[in-house]
């Protein structure tokens, strides 16, 4: 995001206490070669400490930071026959943003310089990477534990901090953003003042102060709390669409709707919405009549918070989507699943993990890695068929099933359900028995052989092996094939 005011900035960078690592005071000393050195030194220094951007300041004197002025003219500076901004950019690896900003103030001429972190790999200038060590402009090389830190720093910077508002005033800031609902699923009464507000928007990284009299709304802000995603055009096109359609396929859609509203300010819509459109069976319970849904509420919450926090956002033009059929619901979202199909009940890992962390603080989904083994478990309750999980190259999809019977289930069917109750059982650490198999597939003790033949295709299948060797096939116990590896 370019700089929109020169001068609130200097004004904010002159509230800091001294010099950092990621910033410089000068006044008129515009050596190129220097300049190199000291634009690489500290784009690596802001990106460990996580600063969106490095400043050098011309005009203002070190320590005291009394505002002298300078005679530095950025826009005229020439090395050789080229102009400063094109050899700096030349440069540097890999290619980063460098403004150059001349303006004129009571007191002087100033000039800054403001260089964009790469969060790819550290700077090098010439060939060469530095990094600034107080006020010391050092080789990378020469502090292998700063090297260290700084490729640590190259994988944090993720979607959810970059910028999908910049420049906005606080109340700008309050009114794109659903702060009601956000402190209502904090369970927190919503402060009195607008300046509370923003300092816990603030701390929860939603949104930050821009260092030029306002605020950037970050990629995380816009996500969960947007009050209309449309506002925002790094996540326009990333609301959660729901289809219903007529039938067992595409042919024929009854409604489609898109959702404006933040992940986490519309979750509870989206799933009133859904639940309201999925079909429910007649039942009585005490003699009372009752519509029950034939979907697990609970698991469905599950697989839709999981598609939307482990989204690829990189992926452009694709969003969340949510497709109720007559016999299923498929939800899929953008970006290859991070674990393999057969570990995905059991393995934890996030694209995302900051999305993540505040959706499981604001009561979205489980607890880390509690959401789609507790999926596992609503849909054995209910005795349909598991769920089935399929990875592309670009999308990953979950599929819900309705209800089957035991013998409408396909082979390949009776092999997965049993290979998930397996991995549930064993997340418990209560090995799968026959007896247990049986109770997940509602059968009588006299199915015994039909649930030893489903135990039979899911071993020679390779889904799962003896917890033991030397069981009687009575008594035996199993667990996913991983676990005797």
């Amino acid at each position: 995001m370019s700089i929109l005011d020169s001068r609130a900035l200097l004004r904010r960078l002159l509230l800091e206490p001294a010099e950092t690592p990621w910033l410089e005071f000068k006044q008129n000393n515009a050596d190129p070669e220097l300049l190199g050195r000291c634009v690489a030194a500290c784009s690596n220094a802001a990106m460990m400490a996580e600063k969106d951007r490095a400043y050098i300041v011309f005009g203002i004197e070190n320590v005291t930071k009394r505002r002298l002025g300078t005679t530095v003219q950025l826009g005229a500076q020439r090395k050789g026959g080229e102009n400063l901004h094109n050899w700096l950019t030349r440069m540097l690896e890999p290619r980063i943003m460098i403004e150059f900003l001349d303006f004129d103030e009571e007191d002087g001429h100033f000039a800054i310089i403001a260089v964009t972190p790469s969060y790819d790999r550290p700077i090098r200038f010439s060939g060469t990477e530095y990094i600034r060590i107080g006020e010391n402009i050092k080789t990378l090389r020469e502090h292998p534990e700063y090297e260290r830190a700084l490729w640590l720093a190259t994988s944090r910077q993720k979607f959810e901090g970059a910028v999908a508002l910049a420049h906005q005033s606080a109340e700008s800031v309050l009114d794109c953003l659903d702060t009601g609902t956000f402190f209502e699923l904090l369970n927190e009464p919503r402060p009195q003042s607008d300046a509370a507000v923003i300092a816990k928007l603030a701390s929860h990284g939603l949104i930050r102060e821009d260092m030029e009299g306002g605020y950037d709304v970050t990629n995380l802000g816009a996500v969960l709390v947007a009050t209309d995603v449309s506002r925002f055009p790094s996540i326009s096109a990333k609301s959660v669409r729901v289809i219903k359609y007529v039938g067992k396929d595409k042919k024929r859609s009854e409604k489609e709707i898109e959702g404006r509203k933040g992940y986490a300010s519309g979750f509870k819509g989206l799933l009133t919405y859904i639940s309201n459109a999925l079909p429910t069976e007649e039942t009585y319970v005490n003699g009372v009549r009752r519509q029950e849904p034939v979907y697990p509420l609970t698991a469905l919450r599950e697989i839709i918070a999981n598609a939307l926090i482990h989204q690829d956002f990189t992926i452009g033009g694709a969003g969340p989507v949510i497709e109720i059929y007559d016999d299923r619901i498929e939800v899929t979202n953008p970006g290859n699943s991070l674990i393999e199909v057969d570990r995905i009940i059991d393995e934890r890992r996030s694209r995302n993990e900051k999305l993540a962390s505040t959706m499981r603080l604001l009561g979205i989904c489980e607890e880390r890695g509690g959401g789609i083994d507790k999926a596992i478990l609503e849909v054995e309750e209910m005795s349909l068929p598991a769920p089935e999980f399929f990875a592309s190259h670009d999308s990953m999809r979950v599929v819900i099933f309705g209800p089957r019977r035991f013998n409408q289930l396909m082979k390949a069917d009776r092999v997965w359900a049993c290979f998930c109750h397996c991995v549930v059982r064993w997340l418990r650490h209560d090995p799968m028995s026959n007896q247990s198999l049986r109770e997940r597939f509602r059968l009588s003790d006299e199915d015994y052989q039909a649930a030893s033949a489903v135990i039979a295709d899911a071993r020679k299948a390779g889904k799962i092996v003896q917890a033991e060797e030397n069981q009687g096939r009575r008594n035996a116990r199993y667990v996913p094939y991983w676990d005797r590896a």
